[in-house]
């Protein structure tokens, strides 16, 4: 099984560029959340 290099580096590039991008929009979630909490207190 051969593999071809150039198509590795595009797969591990695109890893390393999308991963970020998904802690991203975890971390944006998790500060509206925060903010809709403040707004809106449990009683």
């Amino acid at each position: 099984m051969s593999i071809n290099m150039d198509n590795l580096v595009g797969a591990f590039e695109i890893l390393l560029f999308g991963w970020p991008g998904v802690f991203l929009v975890l971390f944006i979630l998790y500060v509206v959340s925060l903010g809709l909490l403040k707004f809106f207190p449990k009683k």
